[in-house]
Order: C-alpha cells, then sequence, then structure tokens
C-alpha cells in the first residue's frame, strides 16, 4: 500500500510540475495576433481556439515515466 501512494504523489506532482512548465512556457512565447491600431474597435466576442488533448497526454504520460522511475529507484535504494 506504500508503495501505491508513492507512486500517487510523485506522480501527482509531476504532472503538476510539468504542467506549470507548460504553462510558463506557453506564457513566455505567446504573441497577441491584434495590431495596436485595431484596439479601439475590439470584438464583442472572442473566439477561442481547437483545444487539443494531445499535450496534456503526452505531459501525464511523461510524469508516469517520472513516478515510475522514482518509485523503481527508491525501491533499489530501500532493499540495498
Amino acid at each position: 500500500m506504500k508503495k501505491y501512494l508513492l507512486f500517487a504523489g510523485i506522480f501527482t506532482l509531476a504532472s503538476v510540475v510539468l504542467q506549470v512548465l507548460s504553462g510558463m512556457l506557453l506564457t513566455i512565447f505567446y504573441t497577441p495576433s491584434i495590431r495596436w491600431e485595431e484596439a479601439s474597435t475590439l470584438p464583442s466576442q472572442v473566439l477561442l481556439g481547437n483545444a487539443s488533448f494531445i499535450l496534456p497526454l503526452i505531459i501525464c504520460l511523461i510524469a508516469l515515466v517520472i513516478a515510475f522511475g522514482s518509485t523503481k529507484l527508491i525501491s533499489k535504494k530501500v532493499v540495498h
């Protein structure tokens, strides 16, 4: 039971850290598509882009690999 809780904790921590880093990178590299000359006539409706499920899936898979590797590494150190 202890191994499962450790795995779940590491997975949760890794996925949160990866999501925050992903959000920071997306914020850093964001360039708005509005020109300042047109700023006085902003539309009242905002069109959102297509939401892709690929990036969160990749982040979860990376977090899964990190959690699995960390759990194996910790269990090796405890046994020896």
